[in-house]
């Protein structure tokens, strides 16, 4: 049995950052994550470090949290945010009455924007719409989900604490009414290991409730499915927005070498049953080129979903459900954190560390939003060219990802699963999709005897029932080519077809 004083049941960016809290404040702690980290919503968002102008009308109070929390994360983690900047893109016949009050609500939040005519926009952005009537400029910015969570759980890490991935908690143990603990299982090697604390936080995210219900308790949220597509390249180095009310479609966010596009809102039952339909990724591309019209033509190479956890509410349409967050004390020794987005982990986090550390009679000021992420040196890839530096060994061509970088990542981890490299070093995330580079790094973990050839099969096996799954909504053109190229490659030179 394992002891120690919190346990953080979810790896997302507010799990991870409760985690880095706890650290700096000196209080022993476990994180629990049935996969790798940012395994739901984080790692299924498109990477926008708000500025709060998404919300600056519809939810103010979710919209000064965002520019505060946007300012925080510029400072504390300057070489993981690429500082793009962001444009709200008015097109003919969008409402100038709706642009009014946009900058009326950003001036009242205190969000800073600046009013470009289309000539001053078209420059800063030439792919964009050429007949645009004017944009406004905002500090969006853009972030990886992936390296968020990862350097957040350093300073953890770095503390000595525990940390479990692909351990699923099965079971809340309890004690006279109380949560005194978890029993979890390994999800690859099926052992059981059970960790008592003092207090349990759920920050399961979309899985919230069925934790909750774990201990016999509930927790209040509405579950939204939005997806996203990405494309092979930029085509804008700055974020855009369409000015008018948040609808399908209408963000565009750079990231390294691509940007994604997106999103839509359904309503779902089951965060473990989602999938993107063909439909959203027309509406999608359709929307986007509206703001880009070299959208239209440009390759797609995967559509994927993620499930927002928010707060429930009687509202019927979820883009009017609030972006805020709330914590819950279920008064039995467990927490819920519910809502709010990725811009606004840090609060959220700090918000629930002070109600642990009221619970524990302590006193130690929050310093999450003064000290600087820990490992950014290491984990950073801005910019891109960074990876020049090191032609040699090149195992991934699309993200250029060294047979080192993989190496490093299997060393570390002690990974049998090829996806957990690809978080930490994008391997597989380019134009190809982990078609070329996969069974390398595969090759490796075999060569490094982390698994056997029966386990790299398998593992060849499971990543590409999961690629498929991202990318069988967009093949058309180009990406239907490729895709029949890597398919010879497995079926014809590996002869995957076969059963082991």
């Amino acid at each position: 049995m394992i002891k120690t004083d919190v346990i953080i049941i979810g790896g997302g960016s507010t799990g991870c950052g409760i985690a880095r809290d706890l650290a700096l404040r000196g209080i022993p702690h476990c994180l629990i994550e049935k996969g790798d980290f940012a395994a739901g919503a984080t790692g299924a968002c498109h990477g926008l470090l708000h500025s709060g102008g998404r919300y600056a009308v519809s939810d103010p109070i979710a919209a000064k949290e965002c520019y505060d929390e946007n300012i925080i994360l510029r400072k504390i983690g300057e070489k993981c945010v690429e500082q793009t900047g962001g444009l709200f893109v008015r097109l003919p016949g969008d409402s100038k009455r709706y642009r009014d009050l946009f900058l009326r609500k950003c001036d009242e939040v205190g969000i800073p924007t600046e009013v470009l005519s289309s000539s001053k926009a078209l420059e800063l952005v030439p792919n964009l719409h050429p007949e645009i009537e004017e944009a406004i400029k905002v500090p969006d910015a853009s972030i990886d989900p992936f390296r968020l969570c990862m350097l957040n759980i350093m300073t953890s890490q770095l503390h000595d604490n525990l940390i479990l991935t692909r351990h699923r908690v099965k079971e809340i143990i309890k004690s006279h009414g109380r949560c005194i603990g978890v029993r979890a299982v390994h999800t690859v090697t099926g052992e059981i290991k059970e960790i008592h604390g003092n207090i349990l936080v759920n920050a399961s995210g979309a899985w919230s409730n069925l934790v909750a219900s774990l201990a016999g308790c509930e927790v209040p949220i509405t579950l939204s499915k939005g997806s996203l597509v990405i494309t092979n390249h930029r085509l804008s180095d700055m974020v855009l927005n369409r000015l008018r009310p948040s609808s399908d479609g209408d963000i565009i966010v750079p990231n390294e070498a691509v940007c994604l596009a997106g999103t839509t809102s359904f309503a779902v039952a089951d965060p473990d049953k989602i999938s993107v339909q063909a439909a959203e990724v027309d509406i999608i591309i359709g929307e986007a080129g509206r703001m880009v019209p070299h959208f239209n033509q440009t390759r797609i190479i995967r559509a994927f979903s993620g499930v927002r956890p928010l707060l429930k509410s009687g509202k019927m349409d979820s883009r009017e459900i609030s972006r805020g967050f709330q914590i819950i004390n279920h008064e039995n020794g467990l927490y819920s954190i519910v809502g709010g987005k990725l811009t606004t982990y840090r609060l959220m986090a700090e918000k629930m560390v002070d109600v642990i550390m009221e619970a524990f009679n302590l006193k130690k000021e929050c310093e999450t939003a003064e000290k600087p992420l820990d490992g950014q040196e290491e984990l950073s890839g801005y910019p891109l060219s960074k990876r020049l530096v090191d032609m040699q060994n090149i195992i991934c061509q699309c993200e250029l990802v060294t047979k080192n970088d993989v190496a490093r990542t299997i060393t570390q981890t002690g990974t049998k699963h090829v996806g957990d490299i690809q978080h930490r070093t994008r391997l597989g995330m380019g134009p190809c999709q982990g078609g070329f580079c996969t069974f390398r790094a595969l090759g490796m973990m075999n060569d490094m005897s982390v698994l056997t050839p029966q386990e790299s099969i398998q593992g060849v096996r499971e990543f590409l029932q999961r690629r498929f799954r991202g990318i069988r909504s967009v093949l058309w053109g180009d990406q239907l080519r490729e895709e029949q190229l890597i398919e010879y490659i497995y079926l014809g030179i590996f002869a995957m077809e076969k059963k082991p």
